[in-house]
C-alpha cells in the first residue's frame, strides 16, 4: 500500500487515492491539515503537484489493527504554485477495517 500512495500522489490518481484512504482520514502537513476530500480535491484539482517522491528508511510496526509506517520522504512538489520541495519525515497510520488496510492519517514534518 506504501507504493500505491507514493504512485498515486505522483500521478494524481484520485481515485487509488479515494481507494487508500479512510472516509476519516486526516492529513497534517506544512501549510494545513485536509480531510479525505479537502486532500483528494486538491490533489485532482492541480492544488497538490507531485513530481517526484523517494521514501527511504521505511519502517512498519504493526499493534493489532493499527499500524504505523514511518519513513523518510524527499519530494519535489508544489502547493497553489509554491515551491514546498524537500525532505520529510512521514508518518502514515493505518487501520485495519472491513478486512483490509486503510490510511486514516498522514504527518508530514520538514527536515532541516
Amino acid at each position: 500500500m506504501n507504493d500505491e500512495w507514493v504512485k498515486a500522489l505522483v500521478r494524481a490518481d484520485a481515485a487509488t487515492l479515494d481507494r487508500i484512504m479512510a472516509d476519516d482520514f486526516f492529513f497534517a502537513y506544512p501549510m494545513e491539515g485536509d480531510d479525505k476530500s479537502q486532500f483528494i480535491g486538491d490533489v485532482a484539482s492541480g492544488d497538490v503537484k507531485v513530481e517526484s517522491l523517494t521514501r527511504e528508511n521505511v519502517s512498519v510496526r504493526i499493534w493489532g489493527s493499527t499500524a504505523v509506517l514511518t519513513a523518510k520522504d524527499s519530494a519535489k512538489w508544489y502547493y497553489k504554485g509554491r515551491d514546498f520541495s524537500g525532505h520529510y519525515k512521514i508518518i502514515h497510520i493505518y487501520s485495519l477495517r472491513d478486512d483490509r488496510w486503510q490510511l486514516v492519517s498522514v504527518q508530514a514534518c520538514p527536515m532541516t
